[in-house]
C-alpha cells in the first residue's frame, strides 16, 4: 500500500531459507503474477475483509478488473474450475456489489451443476466434474454464497455470537438421517424453537432422538408440534427429546 492505493504486486507467501517471494501481480492485466495470478487475489480478500476491510476491497475490485466483469460481456468461466465465479459471487455479497452479484450468478446456475439427490435430500453442486462425491472445496465455497450477506464475513470475527456457548443448544441431531430447518433462542421468550426437515425418505416415520444442553431439566416444558409433550428424559443434566424422522416443531420453554 503506498498513499492509499494498492501496488503493482504483493507478497503472498515469502520464503526467507531460499529469499523467494511468491508474488501476485494487482495489474489490470493481471501480468506479472508467479502464483495462482487473480484468483489469489481473492484469497487475500478472505483473509484480509475481517481486519482491514477497505484495503480487501481493493483487492476484490483488482480482482473484477482483471477478470473483465465490469465490461459489457459475459462473464465466461473456465471449464471445472469455479473458484474466481464462488469467490466473486462471495464477496460481491460481502461488500454489497448487486451489480457482480448479477453478472456472476447466471455462470453459477449455468454451470456448477446444482443437485438434489432424490434418496437422501441432500444438495450439492457437481461442476461438471463427474467425480463419485461432491468436491468438498468447491461445495464449501458454493455454500458460503447461499447463505453470506454484506457486510456477514466481517460481522462473523468482529461481532461473534458468543451467546451460543451459554445458551439452550442442539447437539446429538441423527445427521444426516434427519436435519434441522431451525434451531433459535428466544432470549425474551426464554424458549428454544427446534424445526426438523422431512429427513431421508427411506427413514421417514423411524424414532430418533436430539439433545438440549444448557438448560435445567426441572424447569422445562417441552412443545411438540403444537401440543404439550412428555416424550421427553433427562440424561446427565440435559434432556433428550424423542421424535419420528419427519418434519416436526419443537418449542423448549425454560420457564
Amino acid at each position: 500500500m503506498r498513499d492509499g492505493e494498492v501496488g503493482d504486486w504483493y507478497t503472498n507467501y515469502y520464503d526467507p531459507i531460499i529469499e523467494y517471494n511468491h508474488k501476485v501481480s494487482m495489474r489490470p492485466d493481471g501480468s506479472g503474477s508467479f502464483f495462482w495470478g487473480n484468483y489469489d487475489k481473492f484469497l487475500m480478500v478472505l483473509g484480509l475483509a475481517p481486519q482491514r476491510k477497505d484495503v480487501a476491497h481493493q483487492f476484490f475490485n483488482s480482482a473484477v478488473e482483471c477478470f473483465g466483469w465490469r465490461s459489457l460481456e459475459p462473464a465466461v468461466e473456465p471449464p471445472g474450475n469455479p473458484r474466481a465465479t464462488l469467490y466473486g459471487l462471495a464477496f460481491a455479497r460481502e461488500f454489497g456489489d448487486d451489480a457482480i452479484f448479477a453478472k456472476l450468478k447466471p455462470v453459477a446456475e449455468a454451470q456448477h451443476e446444482p443437485t438434489l439427490d432424490p434418496e437422501t435430500l441432500e444438495f450439492t453442486w457437481g461442476f461438471g466434474l463427474n467425480e463419485a462425491h461432491p468436491r468438498g472445496q468447491f461445495n464449501a465455497s458454493a455454500a458460503m454464497v447461499e447463505s453470506i450477506s454484506e457486510g456477514a464475513w466481517w460481522r462473523l470475527f468482529n461481532e461473534p455470537n458468543l451467546r451460543k456457548f451459554i445458551d439452550p443448544t442442539v447437539y446429538g441431531v441423527d445427521f444426516p438421517t434427519v436435519c434441522l430447518s431451525q434451531a433459535i433462542y428466544d432470549e425474551v421468550r426464554c424458549t428454544l424453537v427446534v424445526a426438523t426437515d422431512a429427513g431421508v425418505p427411506a427413514a421417514w416415520g423411524k424414532p430418533t432422538t436430539f439433545r438440549v444442553t444448557n438448560v435445567n431439566p426441572q424447569a422445562c416444558t417441552v412443545i411438540a408440534d403444537g401440543e404439550k409433550s412428555d416424550d421427553w428424559r433427562e440424561v446427565d443434566g440435559d434432556i433428550e427429546i424423542s421424535t419420528t424422522v419427519g418434519e416436526h416443531t419443537f418449542l423448549v420453554r425454560l420457564a
